[in-house]
């Protein structure tokens, strides 16, 4: 199972793909929002995790766009806003 994690923090990025690849997933990750979504529309993902709150373009932006992209594709979206 591939997953890309867009997530601008790095020790909650770093984190997320410690864990997932211990447990035998395929990660890669982005750190700001125009190369996250650039990664999500030229590579097959089955889960996508999303931060909302990123520099560049935002998590709600992205999501639109890969809606419009693919609308089956699987999302988590993330944040830390209160």
């Amino acid at each position: 199972m591939r997953v890309l994690i867009i997530e601008d923090e790095e020790p909650i990025r770093v984190g997320l793909q410690d864990v997932l690849v211990f447990h035998g997933f395929d990660v890669d990750s982005a750190d700001e929002g125009r190369t996250g979504l650039h990664k999500a529309l030229t590579g097959r993902f089955d889960l996508i995790l999303l931060d909302l709150m990123l520099p560049g373009i935002d998590g709600y932006e992205i999501c639109e766009r890969l809606r419009a992209h693919d609308p089956d594709q699987a999302i988590i979206m993330l944040t830390a806003r209160g």
